[in-house]
C-alpha cells in the first residue's frame, strides 16, 4: 500500500491553508498522523503538493507460488506466516475461490483432473 511509503507529505487545503507534514522519519509521535488522512480522501481533503517517500530497493529475486488451504480461515495465518518468514518482502497475495479456479483453468481442483 502506498500509505506504507510516504513518510510525510505536504497538503493545501480548498482555502489555501497550507498544511505541513514533511516528516522524513518511519514513527513521528508529535501529535496525530494527518498523511493518512490525505492519502486516503484522494483529493477531498486536500491536494497533496510535496512527499516524502521511503524507498525499497529492487528485490534480488521473484517467486510465485500456488498453494491450496482447506479452509477459508487459515489464509489470514499462511499470509502471516510468509510476510514474518519473507522478512517483509511479500509484494503480493490473493485469494481465490475454487469455484473461480475451476472456471478459469478447467481444472477440478480436488482431483487435478480436467473438470467436466
Amino acid at each position: 500500500m502506498i500509505r506504507n511509503h510516504v513518510l510525510g507529505l505536504e497538503a493545501v487545503l480548498a482555502d489555501g491553508t497550507v498544511i505541513p507534514a514533511m516528516h522524513a522519519v518511519v514513527k513521528n509521535n508529535t501529535g496525530y498522523d494527518l498523511k493518512h488522512w490525505f492519502i486516503g480522501s484522494e483529493g477531498t481533503l486536500g491536494i497533496i503538493t510535496r512527499a516524502v517517500l521511503k524507498l525499497s530497493p529492487l528485490p534480488t529475486s521473484r517467486n510465485t507460488a500456488l498453494l491450496a488451504l482447506s479452509r477459508f480461515d487459515a489464509v489470514a495465518a499462511l499470509l502471516n506466516d510468509l510476510d514474518r518468514d519473507f522478512g517483509g518482502t511479500l509484494s503480493a497475495f490473493e485469494v481465490m475461490w475454487n469455484s473461480f479456479f475451476r472456471a478459469t483453468t478447467n481444472t477440478d481442483f480436488a482431483n487435478g483432473k480436467p473438470a467436466r
